[in-house]
């Protein structure tokens, strides 16, 4: 039995539901990112305004037994606003989102048959130029995301 080449339209399909994925995991990773920074971010301002608020209540004797909170929740908020400095949760979140959009943009620069597809003339041109730039911005995201995690440490 001999190995038939996959035609054109079913590589065209597996180039676009590859972006898909591409586009939906970077989306996703901007979300996970967004919800960890938001997160830390609520924390690290509730800690720091129930310190300041218990430190006025400890100065006025109306903690009595209670004075150990205010600096094991001042110990919190330290913590919190440095894993929120840490994290890079920020910049992962607003680099994420940017590499989605860019495989969003060149998903529909393909499909119209625009910016650099337009002066191709075949098919089989536009999805071998769609498919280098795809894996282009992968491997650009990847490598933007390998070193803000090293950057992190």
């Amino acid at each position: 039995m001999v190995d038939q080449e996959p035609s054109p339209s079913s590589k065209q399909k597996e180039a676009l539901d590859q972006c898909d994925h591409l586009i939906k995991n970077f989306a996703a990773r901007a979300d996970r990112n967004k919800l960890s920074y938001k997160r830390l971010q609520f924390i690290s301002i509730a800690l720091s305004i129930s310190t300041t608020i218990l430190s006025a209540l400890s100065a006025s004797k109306k903690l009595d037994q209670l004075d150990w909170t205010v600096p094991a929740l001042s110990g919190l908020a330290t913590l919190a606003t440095t894993f929120l400095s840490q994290t890079n949760s920020q910049k992962m979140w607003v680099h994420s989102r940017s590499v989605a959009q860019r495989l969003q943009v060149e998903k529909f620069l393909y499909l119209q048959e625009s910016g650099e597809y337009e002066s191709l003339s075949n098919e089989d041109q536009r999805l071998k130029l769609f498919s280098k730039r795809v894996m282009n911005i992968w491997s650009e995201a990847q490598e933007s995301w390998s070193q803000n995690v090293s950057s992190a440490k």
